[in-house]
């Protein structure tokens, strides 16, 4: 498919979560429903004494963590990696090098499935998987939802200081067209399939084109913008530290670190162009050959509670899977109500699109155009 296509699912809760399934048709049906669940979260003599964690940077809160252990007396190690391919290398390379838990997004979720590198999950073992809302199951990259349950979610958009700007951002076009009075003072991600979504999109194209002649059309139009506007490439979190010190006026950049922002300087905006703009969804996993997929399965149920939830939500900024937590109310206003955080994805319907990853062929060409962007 040209552009991922997403089953409207909405469970009329404030600030919604129904996030729209991919590849269409209604979602299969759990392989752990009608099962029995434990009447207890599990029992601690089991327990590993130590949980080993590779997770994305600030992607848990400390509170949570502390709870955790309090509760169930494990100590949860963290890890931090910066990219899927970083964490994906690490069991590639010889096995697992003695994490329990990953938090991979949806693609890489795939590829590890396909890779062999995924335990299946025991569900039994989770009963709050029942919190997660179901437009956040049976995705794309595990159609039977036996490998993963749904983490964090959001989009990839655009955050700018409203006092530097002439206009308000709405779309990538006006990205695209950056004047060159405010040369220098634009920021983009780098991230190879990110960059090049916007020059597709704008274009016409699916940010999952494969033609090169699509790709290489985007390739010059972003060539083009750095020629005239100058933008800097950097990760996210830069992103928002540059844009709260004033180093640029607006950017490229995911949720959790445009509320970051946000908080820093009241000035700041954030906004998912209507054009078309990324979705996606970061899930937790146990890799093979985990010391202790037991703890795992423990602590993801823990993750489920709605209290914990919504308190690692609210911490981190980004948006919750657990429909339970919006609906009673648990989320901070600020960020439930805010439809850039939660966006309204049934009346988005199309203009937001899962990037997909994996065939060597057209990463190779979104490698290559990426490589010349940054040599420009």
């Amino acid at each position: 498919m040209n552009r991922r296509q997403f089953l409207r699912l909405g469970l009329g809760l404030t600030g919604s979560t129904a996030l729209l399934a991919a590849c269409g048709g209604a979602p299969a049906t759990p392989q752990t429903q009608g099962q029995q669940a434990p009447t207890t979260d599990t029992a601690p003599e089991a327990l590993a004494k130590e949980l080993s964690w590779y997770n994305w940077g600030s992607y848990i809160a400390d509170s949570v963590l502390e709870k955790f252990k309090a509760e169930f007396g494990v100590t949860v190690k963290v890890d931090v990696y910066s990219s899927n391919e970083e964490m994906e290398a690490k069991f590639k390379a010889g096995g697992n090098p003695g994490y329990d838990l990953i938090t991979p997004s949806d693609y890489m979720v795939s590829k590890m499935i396909a890779a062999g590198l995924l335990e299946k999950l025991n569900f039994d073992r989770i009963p709050n998987f029942k919190n997660i809302d179901d437009s956040h199951k049976n995705l794309y990259f595990d159609p039977t939802n036996e490998y993963s349950v749904a983490y964090n979610w959001g989009c990839t958009g655009f955050a700018f200081d409203k006092t530097k700007l002439p206009e308000p951002i709405t779309n990538w076009k006006q990205v695209i067209d950056w004047p060159e009075a405010l040369r220098g003072k634009l920021g983009m991600l780098d991230d190879v399939r990110e960059l090049l979504a916007v020059g597709l999109r704008v274009l016409g194209y699916s940010g999952n084109a494969t033609d090169p002649a699509e790709i290489n059309a985007a390739r010059d139009l972003l060539i083009s913008l750095k020629r005239r506007a100058n933008y800097a490439l950097t990760d996210s979190p830069n992103a928002a530290t540059n844009l709260v010190a004033g180093d640029i006026f607006a950017t490229q950049i995911y949720t959790s670190d445009a509320v970051t922002a946000r908080r820093e300087n009241p000035n700041v905006v954030y906004v998912i162009p209507g054009d078309v703009s990324t979705i996606w969804q970061d899930n937790l996993c146990v890799p093979k050959g985990a010391p202790s997929q037991y703890t795992a399965e423990v602590f993801i149920n823990f993750l489920c509670r709605p209290e914990i939830a919504a308190e690692n939500a609210n911490e981190i900024g980004l948006g919750t899977p657990n429909a339970v937590a919006l609906k009673q109310g648990l989320i901070a206003p600020e960020l439930a109500e805010d439809k850039a955080v939660y966006p309204d994805v049934v009346a988005l319907g199309s203009a937001l699109e899962f990037l997909k990853k994996g065939d060597p062929q057209a990463d190779e060409r979104y490698q290559r155009a990426f490589d010349e962007i940054k040599a420009a």
